[in-house]
């Protein structure tokens, strides 16, 4: 009788049953999981973070016409895709029209060497930017004191990155 209350007792060699947690138990643990590994991914990737192109120009953020010693002055300043000023290296065309058709024309090479920091007195005084003057003597006859001008400005950057252009109704200072 011994015997066969052991023989009883002793289990079958065979697959052992597992234990089932129930889906509220893997919720509990999931969930905080998923949330971990987020917060250590947004830590982590400001690491991988990288910034290829951030400092080309992109647009042109600004132009003012403003007074100066020999007539007047286009000022403009040049932005990246951040919204920082910044430079470039290509051909710039600054066209200034009156509402009579009178109009000034240039159109230069500029480098990133030539982008300074724009005078005190202007609009956009302190910021990083490029300033064209515009002599009183290269005009038919002078331009009216607070009178209305056009001013379209164009770049094309040389590195054959997209040209982009801008322009502005500004008077006379």
């Amino acid at each position: 009788m011994v015997a066969a209350t052991v023989a009883a007792r002793t289990r079958a060699p065979g697959p052992s049953k597992k234990a089932n947690r129930p889906v509220g138990a893997w919720v509990l643990i999931g969930v905080p999981v998923l949330l971990g590994l987020l917060a250590v991914w947004q830590v982590a990737s400001t690491v991988f973070k990288t910034e290829i192109i951030a400092r080309n120009a992109v647009a042109i953020s600004r132009v003012s016409l403003e007074s100066d010693p020999i007539g007047a002055r286009v000022d403009m300043v040049l932005v990246d895709r951040m919204g920082g000023d910044t430079t470039i290296s290509g051909d710039l065309t600054i066209k200034v029209r009156e509402p009579d058709g009178a109009v000034w024309q240039t159109t230069r090479t500029v480098s990133a060497g030539d982008f300074v920091s724009l005078p005190s007195g202007s609009l956009l005084s302190g910021r990083t930017g490029y300033s064209v003057p515009v002599p009183v003597r290269d005009w038919a006859r002078a331009p009216r004191r607070g009178g209305a001008a056009t001013v379209t400005v164009t770049v094309v950057p040389a590195d054959g990155s997209e040209p982009f252009t801008t322009v502005a109704d500004e008077r006379f200072p």
